[in-house]
């Protein structure tokens, strides 16, 4: 028998530049849900963007309050007779007991992009996707929504996948962002072999943004194949794990200008450009750098920009892309194949420690210390999560 908690605290995004911890009732559940004890959760991009109020909206609602936090793993501790037969992704029933890694979106399962089974992201009705919206006033479910809680009320129609026994949290952890990666190297992985276009085993790949994301996009493309690997950052600490992992040449780009980090980049690709970029970094500039540092027939991937900021660059679309008949690939959700991704994760942790990522384990005294710094400085830190248990 599971004791439950009469209170339940969470670290609430009132408002940009604003969290405060806050306690909400332990929810009760149906035949169709479930509540986890939540582990550990990432911080992501997306959340630092919320709490700097780059993000006026989600879907034309309001943004806060919210409980952040999508990249989630915990522990059941209770769940419905129903949602233990069908939430888990592969057809595990699942337990009291069972380690999770949880899906961000529930979806309606009846608009059309849902019954042509495209990519969670794309469903025209979705319900929530948790710790990013909708806001935790609104009803009619229970706002215990995000990984930055002590519990999180998992709904009807979510999906949960099951974590070995032998897969580390500190591992685990990185299910969500490295099934971006997974998915975005899927969609670039050679469409057109037969005339040399596509990302293939041999590829000279440069990814543009070390953070996580940049770093779990590098991991992938290693164990897919690629041979040459440039990795541009701000940060040196970012580059010299990126060097640790799997990058051959790193550039600093406080160091270097625009045009030496192009030319760089042709110098060490047989002065034609890489044949993948993948731009990580999050600022639509970094989206026309990797236009010019790809080849002629080359991929380009544009994962880092995930948040409406109202950033807009000039693009120069006969020059960047016609005149190179690139291909050019937007990624902005993680798929469904998370079942895959944590094979890979269990596969190769030890050849790439993952968990070395993690410069920062914070408890929600440390979150609201340290979060200005972490959402500001990107030298801060690599990869931050957030234990809610941790006192």
């Amino acid at each position: 028998m599971v004791e439950k908690p009469r209170d339940v605290r969470a670290a609430v995004m009132v408002e940009p530049w604003h969290i405060e911890v806050q306690s909400f009732a332990y929810p009760s559940i149906d035949k169709h849900s479930a509540i986890i004890k939540v582990e550990m959760c990432g911080i992501c991009g997306t959340d630092k963007h919320i709490f700097k109020g780059e993000v006026k909206s989600l879907r034309g609602k309001p943004v806060f309050p919210i409980i952040n936090g999508h990249e989630i793993i915990g522990t059941i501790v209770e769940i419905g007779e129903r949602a233990a037969e069908n939430m888990e992704y592969s057809g595990k029933r699942l337990e009291v007991g069972d380690r999770v890694a949880v899906a961000v979106e529930v979806n309606c399962g009846r608009c059309w992009y849902c019954v042509h089974q495209y990519d969670n992201i794309t469903c025209e009705n979705q319900i929530l996707a948790y710790g990013v919206r909708p806001p935790i006033t609104e009803p009619p479910y229970p706002p215990l929504r995000g990984g930055w809680a002590e519990y999180m009320y998992i709904f009807p129609g979510s999906i949960l996948h099951k974590i070995p026994e032998d897969l580390p949290t500190e591992v685990a952890v990185f299910t969500e962002e490295m099934a971006v990666a997974y998915s975005a190297l899927a969609r670039a992985a050679q469409p057109y072999p037969g005339i040399h276009e596509g990302f293939g085993p041999g590829d000279a790949v440069v990814i543009i943004g070390c953070g996580p994301l940049g770093l779990l996009h590098g991991i992938m493309a290693r164990i897919m194949g690629a041979d040459t690997i440039i990795c541009i950052d701000l940060a040196d600490n970012r580059l010299k794990l990126a060097e640790t992992l799997f990058a051959d040449h790193v550039i600093n780009a406080t160091r270097t200008t625009r045009e030496e980090r192009i030319t760089m980049v042709k110098e060490l690709t047989d002065n034609v450009g890489a044949d993948l970029v993948i731009e990580a970094a999050g600022d639509p500039e970094t989206f026309i750098d990797a236009l010019e540092m790809v080849r002629k027939s080359g991929t380009v991937i544009e994962v880092g920009n995930w948040v409406e900021t109202e950033k807009t660059v000039p693009l120069n679309v006969q020059k960047h892309i016609c005149s190179k008949n690139i291909h050019v690939y937007s990624v902005f959700h993680c798929g469904y194949r998370w079942d895959r991704v944590i094979k890979i994760l269990r596969r190769y942790r030890k050849q790439y420690p993952f968990e070395k990522m993690i410069t920062h384990q914070l408890s929600f005294n440390e979150l609201l210390k340290h979060m200005n710094t972490i959402a500001t400085d990107p030298t801060s830190h690599i990869k931050a999560v957030v234990v809610p248990h941790k006192y």
